[in-house]
Protein backbone atom coordinates (compact mmCIF):
# COMPACT_ATOMS: atom_id res chain seq x y z
CA UNK A 1 0.00 0.00 0.00
CA UNK A 2 1.43 3.32 -1.05
CA UNK A 3 0.12 6.08 1.20
CA UNK A 4 2.05 8.90 -0.46
CA UNK A 5 0.18 8.35 -3.76
CA UNK A 6 -1.54 11.74 -3.51
CA UNK A 7 1.75 13.59 -3.11
CA UNK A 8 3.35 11.71 -5.97
CA UNK A 9 0.51 11.58 -8.52
CA UNK A 10 -1.82 14.35 -7.24
CA UNK A 11 -4.68 11.88 -6.92
CA UNK A 12 -5.91 9.67 -4.09
CA UNK A 13 -4.83 6.03 -3.94
CA UNK A 14 -7.13 3.41 -5.41
CA UNK A 15 -9.46 2.24 -2.66
CA UNK A 16 -8.49 -1.14 -1.32
CA UNK A 17 -9.05 -3.10 1.84
CA UNK A 18 -5.54 -2.23 3.09
CA UNK A 19 -6.66 1.40 3.54
CA UNK A 20 -8.93 0.22 6.37
CA UNK A 21 -8.32 -1.46 9.68
CA UNK A 22 -11.26 -3.79 10.32
CA UNK A 23 -12.60 -3.95 13.88
CA UNK A 24 -15.40 -5.67 15.73
CA UNK A 25 -18.59 -6.84 14.08
CA UNK A 26 -21.47 -4.38 14.53
CA UNK A 27 -24.20 -6.43 12.92
CA UNK A 28 -25.11 -9.24 10.60
CA UNK A 29 -27.70 -9.42 7.84
CA UNK A 30 -29.00 -11.69 5.11
CA UNK A 31 -26.24 -10.87 2.63
CA UNK A 32 -23.24 -10.08 4.82
CA UNK A 33 -21.98 -8.37 7.92
CA UNK A 34 -21.11 -4.88 9.10
CA UNK A 35 -17.84 -4.17 10.88
CA UNK A 36 -16.35 -1.16 12.54
CA UNK A 37 -13.55 0.20 10.37
CA UNK A 38 -10.80 2.78 10.72
CA UNK A 39 -9.64 4.62 7.61
CA UNK A 40 -5.86 4.54 7.97
CA UNK A 41 -5.25 7.85 6.17
CA UNK A 42 -7.93 10.03 7.75
CA UNK A 43 -8.19 8.12 11.07
CA UNK A 44 -11.98 8.32 10.69
CA UNK A 45 -14.21 5.58 12.11
CA UNK A 46 -16.64 4.10 9.58
CA UNK A 47 -19.03 1.19 9.16
CA UNK A 48 -18.00 -1.32 6.51
CA UNK A 49 -20.62 -3.66 5.09
CA UNK A 50 -19.01 -6.68 3.44
CA UNK A 51 -21.14 -8.78 1.14
CA UNK A 52 -19.80 -12.22 0.24
CA UNK A 53 -20.37 -12.56 -3.49
CA UNK A 54 -20.23 -16.39 -3.29
CA UNK A 55 -23.70 -16.29 -1.71
CA UNK A 56 -25.10 -13.92 -4.32
CA UNK A 57 -26.07 -16.55 -6.89
CA UNK A 58 -29.39 -15.16 -8.07
CA UNK A 59 -29.63 -12.06 -10.22
CA UNK A 60 -32.41 -10.68 -7.99
CA UNK A 61 -30.04 -10.70 -5.00
CA UNK A 62 -27.36 -8.82 -6.95
CA UNK A 63 -30.00 -6.33 -8.08
CA UNK A 64 -31.04 -5.64 -4.45
CA UNK A 65 -27.46 -4.81 -3.50
CA UNK A 66 -27.00 -2.54 -6.52
CA UNK A 67 -30.30 -0.80 -5.71
CA UNK A 68 -29.15 -0.22 -2.13
CA UNK A 69 -25.88 1.29 -3.36
CA UNK A 70 -27.62 3.50 -5.95
CA UNK A 71 -30.13 4.79 -3.38
CA UNK A 72 -27.38 5.53 -0.84
CA UNK A 73 -25.38 7.39 -3.51
CA UNK A 74 -28.34 9.67 -4.22
CA UNK A 75 -29.42 10.28 -0.61
CA UNK A 76 -28.37 13.60 0.86
CA UNK A 77 -30.15 14.16 4.15
CA UNK A 78 -28.74 14.96 7.61
CA UNK A 79 -30.77 12.13 9.21
CA UNK A 80 -29.65 9.41 6.78
CA UNK A 81 -26.39 7.48 6.81
CA UNK A 82 -24.01 8.65 4.09
CA UNK A 83 -22.32 6.30 1.66
CA UNK A 84 -18.62 7.13 1.60
CA UNK A 85 -17.35 4.68 -1.02
CA UNK A 86 -17.63 1.18 -2.43
CA UNK A 87 -15.03 -1.23 -3.74
CA UNK A 88 -14.54 -4.92 -4.39
CA UNK A 89 -12.08 -7.51 -3.21
CA UNK A 90 -11.72 -10.97 -4.75
CA UNK A 91 -14.68 -12.36 -2.79
CA UNK A 92 -16.52 -9.39 -1.27
CA UNK A 93 -18.30 -6.23 -2.27
CA UNK A 94 -17.46 -3.58 0.35
CA UNK A 95 -19.75 -0.67 1.19
CA UNK A 96 -18.14 1.99 3.40
CA UNK A 97 -20.65 4.15 5.26
CA UNK A 98 -20.74 6.82 7.90
CA UNK A 99 -20.70 5.31 11.39
CA UNK A 100 -23.76 5.80 13.56
CA UNK A 101 -22.40 5.08 17.05
CA UNK A 102 -25.84 5.07 18.66
CA UNK A 103 -27.02 2.12 16.56
CA UNK A 104 -29.89 1.94 14.10
CA UNK A 105 -33.40 3.28 14.54
CA UNK A 106 -35.05 -0.14 14.68
CA UNK A 107 -32.91 -1.28 17.62
CA UNK A 108 -33.39 2.08 19.34
CA UNK A 109 -37.17 1.64 19.30
CA UNK A 110 -36.98 -2.06 20.20
CA UNK A 111 -34.89 -1.31 23.32
CA UNK A 112 -37.47 1.20 24.55
CA UNK A 113 -40.43 -1.03 23.56
CA UNK A 114 -42.78 1.94 23.55
CA UNK A 115 -42.40 5.64 22.71
CA UNK A 116 -44.81 8.38 23.63
CA UNK A 117 -46.60 9.87 20.64
CA UNK A 118 -44.84 13.21 21.14
CA UNK A 119 -41.40 11.59 21.27
CA UNK A 120 -42.19 9.25 18.34
CA UNK A 121 -43.11 12.27 16.21
CA UNK A 122 -39.78 13.87 17.10
CA UNK A 123 -37.76 10.71 16.37
CA UNK A 124 -39.47 9.80 13.09
CA UNK A 125 -39.63 13.33 11.72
Amino acid sequence: MNLDCFKRYNKPPKTQLELYKIGKMLGKGAFGKVNLGLHRLTRKLVAIKSINMDFMKEESQKKKIMNEINILKKLRHPNCIKLLETFQTDKHHMIVMELCPGGDLLNYVRKRRKLSEKYAKFVFR
